[in-house]
């Protein structure tokens, strides 16, 4: 079994704890170390630069550019979450532009947590659940008003299909409401991810986040 080795990096001593005690009681995680300033994370990444670092975006001496850009001097791959209060996708977007991996609220659940950290770990982008339906209610009011920058025009079939999909309904229960064939709405389904360039519904979430224009 692989060990992720985990650095926490929290101002607050409550939150700090909970997490230690939360994730070292997983097999698999190891936190390796655990502090509250930005200064004390680099000292502690440069002995364990392979770790996946939960960072505090209440850090007191670092913004999360300077700090990505000082871990990634010791790590080119380096991997890091924030945790946060904040679901403003302007904040989201600065932060995945400075290179953070994985947006994490504080109010997350345990599972959330570890599955967050498990996707970082292995180079995907991780979100919680929060902060994925606020991407996706974003992302659903864009196609509504037929806005996707630098993308092919979408039909209006296509974007109540859209919705749907990112409403979380199957293709059965798409051509259910919209009183057409399954295959018809897989074929929509197909052209519109292919418009799109997305490879499947999860990537709807990255691609709202990461055009920049529908932020």
């Amino acid at each position: 079994m692989k060990i992720i080795h985990i650095i926490i990096a929290e101002v607050f001593d409550i939150y700090r704890a909970g997490l230690n005690a939360v994730l070292n009681e997983y097999a698999n995680f190891r936190v390796v170390d655990s502090v509250k300033t930005a200064k004390d994370l680099l000292k502690a990444y440069k002995k364990n630069s392979k770790a996946v670092c939960m960072v505090s975006s209440s850090l007191p001496d670092s913004n999360i550019h300077e700090l990505m850009k000082e871990l990634k001097k010791i790590n080119p791959q380096a991997r890091a979450i924030i945790l946060t209060h904040s679901t403003d996708l302007a904040h989201l977007n600065q932060s995945l532009k400075a290179g953070i991996k994985g947006y994490l609220t504080k109010n997350v659940t345990v599972d959330e947590l570890t599955d967050v950290i498990l996707v970082v770990e292995s180079g995907e982008q991780g979100f919680s659940k929060s902060v994925s339906q606020a991407m996706i209610g974003k992302y659903a009011d864009i196609t509504r008003r037929g806005g996707l920058p630098g993308k092919k025009t979408i039909t209006k079939r296509e974007k109540e299909i859209m919705k749907l999909i990112v409403e979380g309904h199957t293709s059965a229960e798409i051509a259910k409401q919209l009183y057409i064939s399954t295959r018809t709405v897989e074929t929509h389904r197909s052209n519109l991810m292919n418009k799109l360039e997305l490879k499947n519904t999860a990537e709807l979430v990255r691609f709202a986040i990461e055009e920049q224009n529908l932020l």
